[in-house]
């Protein structure tokens, strides 16, 4: 029997359930992939977002070395 169950293990699953371990309960945590979440092990969809716009201007910038 469990004290408490956390579904996923994203920035605010895994420190819940370790605060509630260092406070005596009894806990399980459920991930299907990676501690951390997307967020920790991927990056954020906002950083994603600059990368890529990173990626496309310096495709720009670098597509006149192309041109004949």
């Amino acid at each position: 029997m469990y004290d408490l169950i956390v579904i996923g293990g994203g920035p605010a699953g895994y420190v819940a359930a370790e605060r509630a371990g260092h406070g005596g309960l009894k806990v399980i945590l459920f991930e299907k992939k990676r501690l951390g979440g997307v967020c920790l092990n991927e990056g954020c969809i906002p950083s994603k977002a600059l990368l890529n716009s990173a990626k496309i201007y310096e495709k720009d910038i670098q597509g006149s070395d192309y041109v004949e």
